[in-house]
């Protein structure tokens, strides 16, 4: 028995993942099996032999089209993977058994789980913890396939450390480490990081973030060193973005200075030819400049001058306004007066009479006979005069009738002129202010203006001291102090970084002793693989070179990582791995011999009397090694052109559109 893992113990006896059963359901009404893969913890062979007739034909002679890539397909499905591929081979399924659907029990970290997902696109997916198959297709179960996709990202992201890559803090999922863990043809195991083709697994980074997955898998990222890790890629950010913004800040002062020399010389109408400063001879940027501000003074002190005259001649014209006014208000208590003459309204006179004496100011002493108004002679003999009229009897009234509406008549037309008068003069006063509000917007523009120019002619002539000086900027100044206040802590963060891994020596060291162990198997001679921790594209390294050495870096990597899962608490790595026909990437027949082998044995090692702790399936369609061909290792053996032997044991698609018989 082969010995070569003697050093490492096995910490667990099961999977944290395996999948037991596989069923391929026809129909869930009335129930139809199509086929049915019974699976174990340890290595599962799925063969697709070639054809053991001499009379087949080259096309269903190789083990092509049998149903391998598709049972890979099927197991991602059964495990919660929704991918385009996945859609593709269901549609096609579905053509065949449209109420049909694939079924597995799963082992998720202890707990069975039975769960079934559909062909069809408009049916559901169902899960539940029960006994059988068929307590959860005749609904006697409660449907928890919620539960079940939950319970796959607790058991595997839900481990980490943390559960979002540094830098760009976006959500880790179990579709980003399944793609690991099932592993497709089309990859040819190219790389150890190219886990899906053509599909996308959403990375926003995906040559960085990859690696940063599987070093938290792998436990070589710890909390400290998450948060390390985080710190360090918000730091190089900041100091990349000082480190744009600062040659745009050295260039800045020069497009300043030639912005405000193009806009000064459009504003001075200096030509393109004509220097900044003022020479002994010819036009210059300063000399135009100069001439405006000049020109503006002159014409502001000349707007000055009218706005000062168009204020004298509105107060003028305001104060006639004001005599006007007033006459028109006598006027029309003249008027007033008049017609209540006419209309004998002894009340509307008196009334009339006071508002009249009161506005022509008859209150106080009269200048002329140095008499109070009441016993002035004129005063009385103008009020009884007209107050006669109230005693005169009914034939002296009517005689007096036509003289009161004459009068009548003459004091409207008097106060109709005076009303007029007054119009034109408010007409002739609004027209002045226009004037005036013209003249003072001139002013405040010429000054706005001339303030503008100044200023651009002192910020220009600022901007040219600068520049001859050599001095920098302010922001410029401070942007070079905290680039180099970043790069300084940068600096420190990653000398923690180092720090903080070297303390996960060993941890390294553990995968390194793995690695080695696991090589030495597969190649026959120590020291001809190594594990380099942080490397972005191989951090299994195989000392050859060649197509074959590098599939074999990718297959060595993966089972390190895989019996890792087993020896070590500190990994993530579910222990299920499934790997789709690495013979056709190149890899030599010796190797691929071996590779088997060594699988088989570190399950018989690694489970000792209990169960085998982790589970491979890999599918060939190359014959294994005789000693692994039996009912034990073989899970599933396929043949092309008898369908039968197919996986769907019919074929789903027998001819390409466009090819069919005539």
């Amino acid at each position: 028995m082969a010995t070569w893992l003697r050093d490492f113990k096995p910490t667990r006896s099961q999977p944290r993942l395996w999948v037991e059963t596989i069923w391929l359901v026809e129909s869930r009404e009335p129930l139809v099996i199509t086929r049915t893969i019974e699976l174990h913890p340890g290595l599962n062979i799925v063969w697709a032999k070639e054809s053991a007739s001499n009379e087949a034909s080259g096309l269903s002679s190789a083990g092509h089209g049998v149903g391998k890539t598709s049972l890979c397909l099927l197991l991602r499905y059964v495990l919660g993977d929704d991918a385009p591929a996945n859609a593709t081979l269901r549609a096609k399924a579905a053509g065949s058994f449209p109420k049909g659907g694939v079924a597995a029990k799963v082992h998720v970290d202890g707990v069975v789980w039975l769960v079934f997902r559909p062909y069809g696109l408009y049916s559901h997916s169902t899960a539940a913890q029960c006994e059988s198959l068929d307590e959860l297709l005749q609904v006697t179960v409660a449907n928890d396939f919620g539960g079940y996709s939950n319970a796959l990202e607790e058991f595997s992201i839900g481990r980490l450390a943390a559960r979002s890559l540094p830098g760009t803090n976006q959500p880790l999922e179990w579709r980003h480490l399944m793609a690991w863990c099932i592993r497709e043809q089309r990859t040819r195991f190219d790389g150890f990081y190219h886990w899906r083709e053509g599909e996308g697994l959403g990375f926003k980074r995906s040559r960085r973030d990859p690696p940063l997955l599987v070093a938290s898998v792998l436990g070589l990222v710890d909390v400290g060193l998450d948060r390390l890790l985080r710190d360090i890629e918000a730091k190089q950010k900041a100091v990349e973005q000082f480190k744009e913004r600062i040659p745009e800040l050295e260039r800045a002062p020069i497009f300043e200075l030639a912005r405000a020399e193009r806009q000064l010389r459009l504003r001075a109408r200096a030509e393109e030819d004509e220097p900044v400063f003022a020479s002994t001879v010819g036009e210059s940027v300063e000399s135009r400049v100069q001439a405006a501000i000049l020109a503006m003074e002159q014409d502001e002190r000349r707007w000055d001058s009218s706005v000062e005259q168009a204020e004298d001649a509105l107060a003028a014209e305001q104060v006639r306004l004001h005599g006007l006014t007033r006459a028109r208000e006598l006027a029309e208590l003249e008027a007033g007066i008049a017609k209540s003459l006419v209309d004998a309204n002894q009340a509307d006179f008196e009334r009339l009479t006071k508002l009249r004496d009161k506005l022509e100011g008859l209150d106080g002493r009269c200048d002329h006979g140095n008499v109070e108004f009441g016993e002035c002679q004129h005063i009385q003999e103008r009020k009884s005069s007209v107050n006669i009229t109230w005693h005169h009897d009914a034939r002296q009234a009517k005689a007096a009738a036509p003289e009161l509406a004459e009068r009548y008549v003459t004091r409207k037309g008097a106060y109709e002129e005076a009303a007029k008068a007054v119009t034109d003069q408010a007409l002739r006063i609004s027209e002045k202010r226009a004037e005036l509000r013209r003249l003072r917007v001139r002013v405040a523009t010429s000054e706005s203006a001339r303030a503008f120019l100044k200023q651009s002619w002192d910020e220009l002539q600022l901007l040219h001291t600068q520049r001859a000086n050599g001095g920098d900027t302010t922001e410029l100044v401070e942007a070079r102090k905290r680039l180099l206040e970043f790069e300084t802590e940068l600096n420190s963060l990653r000398a923690a970084e180092v720090a903080q891994s070297a303390q996960q020596s060993s941890r390294v060291d553990a995968i390194r002793a793995l690695t080695s162990a696991v090589s030495e198997r597969l190649l026959g001679a120590a020291g001809h693989a190594r594990f380099v921790p942080g490397h972005e594209v191989r951090p299994f390294e195989v000392a050859r070179g060649g197509e074959a050495y590098q599939v074999l870096e990718v297959l060595l990597g993966d089972i390190v990582c895989l019996l890792d899962s087993v020896v070590s608490e500190a990994s993530s790595h579910p222990g299920f791995l499934v790997h789709d026909c690495p013979r056709e990437a190149d890899m030599s027949e010796r190797l691929y011999r071996e590779f088997f082998l060594a699988a088989a044995e570190a399950g018989d090692q690694l489970g000792g009397g209990g169960g085998v702790p982790f589970q491979f399936i890999v599918t060939t369609t190359s014959p294994p090694p005789i000693e692994l061909q039996g009912e034990g290792t073989v899970v599933l053996e396929l043949e092309p052109g008898v369908e039968g032997s197919l996986l769907f044991r019919r074929e789903l698609m027998p001819t390409l559109p466009g090819f069919e018989l005539e």
